[in-house]
């Protein structure tokens, strides 16, 4: 045992080498980390930078009407959020103003759910303070053209197509549509490219003609991963190059949006997609409009950076096809309210009484509109006299007319009875869902 007076040997040129050899490795390790640190702090402060600069692009509401003043709305972290999502095709030479994609969801940071139902394009509304009835895919270019005639007339323009779209989707679902998400064509192919494509379940064999005339894509059956052109096919595939009995209906393509939607969702939370954040930012900020504040965004960005598809829940329109519009079932439709308005806990609604234009029960019960004959101008020359009956000829006897043959009102299926589907509608696979009043697909609906 060494006592206190003994001295310590001096140490040799092996123990000197071992001590700076430790020394120096933590030396190392340490500036290592602060070197990462720094540049996860660089990284982080670019994507929230370059977050902001979307942000400030994004939210820029090109529907605000001239009286409405600006209002910085914060984020409620327990107040659901409702939003209807437009999909509009703005793509020169073929786009229109109509509404292909429509998607009314509801976000509840409570129960970390999004609620959400599509519409298909040609569901039957009313439009509040318009009259007639309308398909839903067509009101948001009425409300532009009311803006554009107040324009040209030099009025003040207090309706648009966003104004007229929300009142008319609070009018049928019992729920305050308070904001909405824009999204062109041209984007959605954007982001899924963006993030390297998404993997979905094609149903079945999908041939359609692209916007330019001639070129013709071939989707096949199976789990494969889109890109954002073969995506938006998909999701909007109506006319099959093959023939009547290959085409998509509306409630096809309703069930396709809402299955790359949940895709998306699930790609953009993964690591892949968030290692391309700021690709994305940036694509968002050239095709996306809303009139969410940054400061919703970005609390809805926190409280569900984890939804997965588990977490989101689509319902059932039951949507059926009678010409010219969609309906929906006084259930489903029932079912569907209750549901929107149980996630949106604490809103009010202004609506007194709410349009059933989309019910199916009701509707068939409606009388068809007979076209106006226009009447007829009154001339002076005198009718002729009826002929008198000649004694030597017999008079003819009153003949019963055979029935008509049934119209295809009267041949409608009704509850509890069974119809084979004719030759020339598409097989059952592709029909509307079963819903307690069973209609025929549309035919007549154009490539949208």
């Amino acid at each position: 045992m060494q006592t206190r007076n003994e001295k310590k040997p001096a140490p040799t040129t092996k123990t000197r080498q071992k001590k700076r050899g430790k020394r120096g490795k933590k030396w190392y390790l340490l500036l290592a980390s602060c070197l990462f640190l720094c540049l996860l702090i660089v990284g982080v402060g670019f994507a929230l930078s370059q977050m902001d600069k979307t942000l400030q692009v994004v939210t820029e509401d090109p529907y605000k009407l001239p009286e409405q003043p600006v209002v910085t709305v914060p984020y409620e972290e327990k107040k659901a959020i409702s939003f209807v999502i437009v999909g509009v095709d703005t793509r020169k030479n073929i786009g229109m103003l109509n509404t292909d994609v429509l998607v009314v969801a509801v976000a509840n940071p409570v129960t970390q759910k999004l609620t959400m139902v599509s519409l298909p394009r040609d569901t039957r509304v009313e439009i509040p303070g318009y009259p007639g009835y309308h398909k839903v895919n067509e009101v948001f270019a009425l409300g532009e053209n009311k803006r554009k005639e107040a324009e040209l007339n030099k009025k003040p323009v207090t309706e648009n197509g966003m104004t007229f779209l929300k009142k008319t989707l609070e009018h049928m679902l019992g729920i305050p549509i308070e904001h909405y998400v824009e999204l062109d064509f041209e984007g959605f192919t954007a982001v899924i490219d963006n993030i390297g494509g998404v993997k979905v379940e094609v149903d079945r064999d999908l041939v359609y003609e692209l916007p330019k005339a001639g070129v013709y894509r071939n989707l096949k059956k199976g789990t494969q991963v889109l890109n954002g052109e073969q995506a938006l096919g998909f999701v909007r595939h109506r006319i099959d190059r093959r023939g009547e009995a290959y085409n998509s209906s509306d409630f096809d393509r309703n069930r396709r949006q809402q299955q790359v939607i949940r895709a998306v969702v699930d790609k953009v939370v993964s690591i892949d997609g968030i290692s391309k954040l700021t690709t994305i930012l940036d694509t968002m900020s050239k095709h996306i409009r809303t009139d969410l504040s940054p400061d919703q965004i970005k609390g809805l960005a926190l409280d569900f950076a984890s939804i997965s598809s588990d977490k989101m829940v689509s319902l059932d329109n039951g949507a059926v096809w009678k010409s010219p519009y969609s309906l929906w079932p006084q259930k489903n439709m029932r079912d569907v309210r209750e549901t929107l308005k149980a996630e949106m806990v604490g809103s009010t609604l202004t609506a007194k009484k709410l349009s059933d234009a989309a019910i199916v029960e009701l509707a068939q019960w409606e009388a068809p509109s007979k076209p106006r004959v226009a009447p007829q101008p009154a001339t002076s020359t005198p009718k002729p006299e009826p002929a008198k009956p000649n004694p030597s000829q017999p008079v003819p006897q009153p003949t019963t007319p055979e029935p008509s043959p049934p119209t295809e009102e009267q041949t409608d299926m009704v509850e509890g009875t069974e119809q084979p589907f004719p030759v020339d509608q598409p097989p059952p696979d592709i029909l509307a869902p079963s819903s307690p009043v069973v209609e025929f697909v549309d035919q007549g609906q154009g490539e949208g």
